[in-house]
């Protein structure tokens, strides 16, 4: 599917045709198995045809197609578009639901019966898939409401439990953005309170009303590395911690990107030592925690100390046989 993938990309691209042998130069396959490629490609529903110029056959698309889809799209990047309907699974049960339901009828209504078959084939030879996530509809109405405020920079006021605390203050709150990460919606916005910059889960958020106060952004504020100081999701101070993992988990701290400021040096015995650069929090915790017995805290002190003891009484849970 990918070779098909790159072929019909190459024939969009090449708008006064392209010819077989250079397709087939360009894709490293014999001539025999591009023209097979082509054939489906062609049941797929894909408009592309092969015009004599002398004595070359060139491939092209034709430019009919491209006049009669709804938006300024390429062939290509609708079909990309509707591939993509797993990554917008996240927005099921919120606002968005609708319009992204819309608008992916309005993609099938644009394509032919044979170029979705083609579409499914693609799609079932990748999965992409974010885990469980949430419902959003009790949301809807938060979301939809801070949706406007920030458009409208309009001030706002919330009922907000804190996770830490499990204590609920009222907020006023200029929203800069929605956030949505790990399967659930973030507030970003200047809270008044604590007269900084805050994340605010919208699950923790009641009684959210619209203020007739404006606000403005300012000028050198980037929201982008402010969110780029979090682990995950919890900004604040970063520091500097190491992590030594034992060689029997080195394979997964490797493979993946923790965080924008990871670093990881190879250690003699297998293992590898992990440094980032992060607000120390419940997220970093709970991360370290989970590697079990295979990590060990080398700096700061501090945080070794909490890792240490949040394993003692994690052990001390295992002291008696539950009745």
């Amino acid at each position: 599917m990918s070779r098909q993938w790159k072929i019909i990309k190459l024939i969009e691209t090449h708008s006064n045709g392209i010819g077989a042998t250079e397709l087939s130069a360009e894709l490293g396959v014999p001539v025999r198995t591009l023209y097979r490629d082509l054939d489906v490609i062609q049941r797929g529903g894909f408009p592309i045809f092969v015009e004599k110029k002398g004595k070359f056959a060139l491939w092209k698309m034709l430019d009919s197609f491209r006049k009669t889809l709804p938006l300024p799209l390429t062939p290509t990047e609708l079909v990309a578009l509707h591939t993509s309907r797993d990554l917008l699974r996240v927005f099921n049960g919120s606002i968005f639901q609708e319009s992204i339901e819309t608008l992916f009828s309005k993609v099938r209504a644009a394509l032919q019966p044979n170029t979705m078959h083609f579409i499914e084939d693609l799609r079932s030879s990748v999965r992409i898939d974010f885990g469980p996530a949430r419902s959003f509809v009790d949301l809807s109405g938060a979301i939809n409401g801070l949706s406007e405020a920030v458009i409208s920079k309009k001030r706002i006021k919330i009922d907000y439990k804190a996770v830490s605390t499990g204590s609920q203050t009222v907020r006023k709150v200029d929203p800069y953005r929605v956030w949505v990460t790990n399967g659930s919606f973030y507030l970003i916005g200047h809270c008044h309170k604590r007269k900084a910059i805050r994340t605010f889960s919208l699950d923790r958020i009641r009684n959210l009303t619209i203020l007739e106060e404006s606000f403005k952004i300012p000028k050198d504020l980037n929201i982008d590395a402010y969110l780029e100081s979090a682990f995950r999701v919890m900004t604040g101070d970063p520091e500097a911690i190491v992590v030594k993992i034992a060689q029997r988990a080195a394979h997964v701290a490797r493979e993946r990107i923790w965080h924008s400021s990871q670093k990881v040096v190879e250690r003699p015995d297998g293992g590898v030592d992990i440094s980032l650069n992060v607000p120390i929090n419940y997220e970093v915790i709970s991360w370290i925690l989970g590697f079990g017995a295979a990590a060990e805290v080398i700096e700061p002190k501090s945080l070794r100390d909490r890792i240490l003891a949040e394993h003692e009484k994690a052990a001390m849970n295992y002291e008696t046989i539950p009745e």
